[in-house]
C-alpha cells in the first residue's frame, strides 16, 4: 500500500516533468539522541529506526526531489512538503543534499554513495528543535536502483 502511494505521488511528479530516480531506499536503522523537555523525561542516546520507511531520490528537470516515506507512514515529497534542496559539493561519486524547511525547525542531510546502477547506501541526519520530541539522529538505509 505504501509503494503505491509513493508510486502514486512519483507520477503526479512525473506528469508535467522529465523525473529520473536515481535509486529507492529502504528501512532506516540508527541512533537518536534525545533532549530533555517536552515530551522526553531525560535526554540520552537510543535505537532509532523507521521499518516502513523509503527514501527515493529523484531528479526533475536537473533538480534534486526526496519522496520520503516516514514513520507514521505517510509519504511526500520534500519540496511539495516546502522543504528547500541544496546540492552539497562531494566527491567520490557521493551525492549529498542538504534540507531545510522553512515554516518548522527541522534540517536533513543525505549522504547517497551508490554504484552506476544506483544500488548502495544512504546516510541521513535529521535535527528537530521546536518539536514535543526534540532530538538529533544518525541513520543508514540500504538502497537499491530503479525497478
Amino acid at each position: 500500500m505504501r509503494t503505491a502511494t509513493a508510486a502514486a505521488i512519483l507520477l503526479m511528479l512525473c506528469a508535467s516533468a522529465k523525473a529520473q530516480t536515481q535509486t529507492e531506499c529502504g528501512k532506516s536503522n540508527g541512533f537518536a539522541y534525545y533532549f530533555a523537555g517536552g515530551a522526553v523525561p531525560a535526554a540520552g542516546w537510543k535505537k532509532d529506526w523507521i521499518d516502513g520507511g523509503q527514501i527515493i531520490l529523484n531528479f526533475i528537470n536537473g533538480e534534486a526531489d526526496l519522496l520520503v516515506t516516514n514513520a507514521t507512514g505517510s509519504t511526500a515529497s520534500v519540496k511539495q512538503a516546502g522543504g528547500k534542496i541544496y546540492l552539497r559539493k562531494a566527491v567520490n561519486g557521493l551525492i549529498a543534499l542538504t534540507v531545510f524547511y522553512d515554516d518548522t525547525a527541522i534540517t536533513e542531510d543525505y549522504v547517497f554513495q551508490l554504484d552506476a546502477q544506483g544500488n548502495g547506501t544512504v546516510a541521513w541526519t535529521a535535527i528537530r528543535t521546536a518539536t514535543a520530541s526534540n532530538k538529533i539522529s544518525l541513520m543508514i538505509a540500504q538502497c537499491r536502483g530503479p525497478r
